[in-house]
């Protein structure tokens, strides 16, 4: 399972500071952008980070996914598309719930690989009966309510890893919520597991972050 870092900080200067903290050890990170509207909490926005991201140390060397926490994610897009000529964008994740037009959008937006998250509540059938998975280039899938950071895992989440799997789906599936030391062992002996996994507040908000990292790298 590879790391992916991920990141519901509410200011440019939070997100700079935790991902300058985190960059020894990663080099790729998932940025939650909130709008206070699809999810509660309003995170650090894009025009902010346009105009920060110089503060994030090293920037040239890092790669980003943006987890779009929003209702008008097309608007975000159009702003990721300035963005992405000062840093290295590699993921944009959209909500399923949203019902987005994912080819169109990926032809608008040509230079983006575009994929989809599903919330907890969200069914797999019902993502098979819109989408033809093969045509989605990577599934995110929530295992806490979006928006929130330490909220416990929902073990139920972790069957839709399998059911994807059965029904032929065979590229990228992220894992994003509760991944810490409790819930890893779990997630490590699921019979398909993730192939990203997407920490939070356990790297983002621990005193004893070597340890942490240490910890990380067993399952990796």
């Amino acid at each position: 399972m590879q790391i992916c870092p991920s990141m519901p900080e509410p200011t440019m200067q939070a997100l700079a500071s935790t991902i300058n903290r985190l960059s020894p050890f990663y080099n790729y990170f998932q940025i939650d952008i909130g709008d206070g509207i699809y999810v509660k909490n309003k995170t650090v926005q894009i025009d902010e980070i346009e105009n920060g991201y110089k503060t994030i140390n090293n920037y040239q060397s890092l790669v980003f996914d943006f987890h779009l926490m929003v209702k008008d994610y097309e608007n975000e897009i159009e702003k990721l598309e300035k963005l992405k000529n000062k840093i290295t964008i590699k993921n944009i994740f959209i909500h399923f719930d949203l019902y987005p037009n994912l080819s169109l959008i990926t032809s608008h937006y040509s230079l983006f690989n575009i994929g989809l998250v599903l919330n907890p509540q969200d069914h797999i059938s019902d993502l098979n009966s819109r989408y033809a998975l093969k045509a989605v280039p990577f599934i995110q899938i929530m295992s806490v309510t979006p928006g929130v950071q330490g909220n416990p895992l929902l073990s139920y989440t972790l069957n839709k890893i399998e059911q994807l799997r059965l029904l032929d789906y065979k590229s990228n599936i992220f894992l994003d919520g509760a991944v810490n030391d409790e819930t890893l062992p779990v997630i490590n002996k699921l019979k398909f597991k993730p192939d990203i996994i997407c920490p939070g507040s356990y790297l983002c908000k621990t005193n004893d972050l070597k340890n942490h990292v240490d910890y990380l790298l067993k399952f990796t």
